[in-house]
């Protein structure tokens, strides 16, 4: 039945837009690009009963063996008045879902009443607020199978929080971490009143070396109307409770990085290494709201990561890595010019530029940044290069009276088409475009590790795929919205072995869809790359 109705939703959002999905021959030469296209083809659509926002394929227990299954996130699936001023109901509540088996999961016959499973809040009471990067916990890490949900975002009044989803029983029993406080807080450093707060991602480490690892995680304070801490961050990390483990009990918390002195901790993504091979892992997380930098911090020499202690003055190494290249987005660890040293990836989030208050200094870009050559990663600049850039968002619609606007672009990964070709040549870039209602494909133009010029595709275009204009056209909706957002990607090879070709979920977000495209030609349409273009920035007094 949901997928009847999901069907019919889509006919009758053709039907309003100005340009239907399908597109005629000529039109689809005439924004076919030159140069370089990756051989690719379209191998299916997911069409989901919900808004679907951050995706992860990751490696699920099945009986005794694993399988690939992909982990969602939704929200922001509420029902407004004709004026989008008030809430009238949720059409679905913030949750996580997941799509298990990925191998033998038929894509070009999804059904969601069959192959998708919601995994949160099963006993009808709404407890996810604005899930964002989920992820399955690592093995030994609990005494069970688990995902955890990072929860909440600045634009919402709940407050935010960390739990963790056990898959091993039937009714999915959920384990606080962390919930932040429903009280007024006092905007100090070191206040556990500094709160409501929002989590969006977190790591895996152990943090006091017994043997457990416990949850590492950025937060950020909320910015909305009214009694709540200025845009600020802190690094934190969650013991592990081993044999204390309890449900309803939230986890001892301790911070690494507060937020003072200014500009305070990393607050949005959040990924670990061990760049100088002592055995503990160093911390990269990124700023957004009052800095535009990516951060490393790393253990006390000769100290464990527990014995920081702000409050003390006991604190981590740390340095910023990046500055002045827009807001940053998410990071990625991977060595991607093969010199044997791992960089850092990671993407901007930058206005349309189409109005003084979306207008920004630095435009979207996808960054790669080198560690130091002499391995002080403390005292010694990083390397930053730009391996694309001039990303714009769509232009906001309609004119927007106050910043940011729409945003672009999103998370940037590594992956290589083939899995015979990851010891053989440099990784290629999936870059997702967010708000720019796009996704790109990069391939370096060199195996020369000093050559760090890419060729760049474009492998989907809502405008293209939904109909011209779509980012532009606000659907016959009291909400007022339009599909115009590409989510948080994901990819996997598509069969184990040396042939297992990449295969990418690429989820668009108003439209809950999940388009998946594959460099594997098992008869599905051939994808046609677009041009790299905008809709036109609407004139000044639209």
């Amino acid at each position: 039945m949901a997928s009847v109705l999901r069907q019919q939703a889509r006919l009758f959002i053709c039907l309003m837009m100005t340009a239907c999905a399908v597109i005629n021959a000529a039109q689809a030469m005439d924004r076919r690009p030159a140069g370089f296209c990756p051989e690719m083809y379209r191998s299916g659509l997911l069409e989901a009963p919900f808004n679907v926002a951050f995706l992860h394929v990751q490696s699920f227990n099945d009986g005794d063996t694993k399988q690939d299954g992909l982990l969602i996130s939704s929200f922001y699936n509420i029902d407004k008045n004709k004026e989008g001023t008030k809430r009238l109901g949720y059409r679905q509540r913030d949750l996580v879902a997941m799509i298990p088996r990925l191998d033998e999961l038929d894509k070009k016959n999804f059904d969601a009443d069959r192959d998708l499973r919601v995994i949160s809040d099963l006993d009808g009471v709404a407890r996810q607020v604005w899930t964002n990067e989920t992820s399955r916990v690592p093995d030994g890490v609990l005494p069970f199978e688990a995902v955890i949900a990072p929860q909440g975002f600045q634009s919402i009044s709940i407050p935010g929080r960390l739990s963790l989803i056990r898959l091993d029983v039937p009714e999915l029993t959920e384990y606080i971490v962390d919930q932040s406080s429903f009280q007024p807080p006092r905007c100090e450093p070191g206040s556990a009143d500094n709160q409501p707060w929002f989590y969006h991602d977190a790591r895996f480490i152990d943090m006091d070396e017994d043997g457990l690892k416990d949850i590492v995680s950025l937060r950020s304070s909320f910015i909305v109307s009214g009694g709540f801490c200025a845009p600020t961050g802190q690094v934190v990390w969650f013991r592990n409770p081993g044999d204390q483990l309890s449900a309803d009990t939230e986890w001892e918390e301790h911070i690494v990085v507060d937020t003072e002195p200014k500009p305070g901790g990393a607050s949005i993504n959040i990924n670990a290494y061990d760049f100088d091979g002592d055995g503990r892992m160093e911390i990269i997380g990124t700023h957004f709201f009052k800095h535009d930098g990516i951060t490393i911090y790393g253990a006390p020499k000769g100290l464990k990561w527990s014995d920081v202690d702000p409050a003390k003055g006991i604190y981590a190494q740390q340095q910023d890595i990046m500055r002045r290249q827009g807001n940053p987005f998410a990071v990625e660890i991977v060595d991607l010019n093969g010199d044997g040293r791992v960089d850092v990836l990671t993407s901007n989030h930058q206005g349309d530029q189409c109005f003084d208050v979306t207008r920004t200094e630095v435009p979207g870009r996808v960054i790669a940044i080198e560690q130091p050559e002499s391995g002080k990663l403390f005292e010694d600049e990083w390397r930053v290069h730009v391996i694309k850039d001039n990303i714009r968002a769509a232009p906001t619609f309609p004119k927007p009276e106050r910043g940011p606007g729409r945003l672009a672009p999103n998370r940037a990964f590594a992956f290589w088409p083939e899995r015979s070709l990851e010891d053989e040549q440099r990784p290629w870039v999936f870059v997702g475009g967010d708000e720019a209602a796009k996704v790109w494909v990069l391939k370096p133009k060199t195996e020369d590790s000093d050559d760090w010029r890419y060729d760049s595709a474009v492998v989907f275009d809502i405008n293209d795929y939904y109909g011209e204009n779509t980012s532009q056209t606000l659907l016959d909706d009291p909400q007022g919205i339009s599909i115009s957002t590409i989510g948080g990607a994901s990819w996997r090879y598509d069969r184990p072995g040396p042939d297992g070709k990449a295969e990418f979920y690429i989820p668009v977000f108003e439209a809950g869809d999940i388009h998946v495209l594959s460099f594997s030609d098992d008869g599905s349409r051939p994808l046609k790359c677009v041009a790299d273009v905008y809709p036109s920035c609407p004139a000044p007094d639209s």
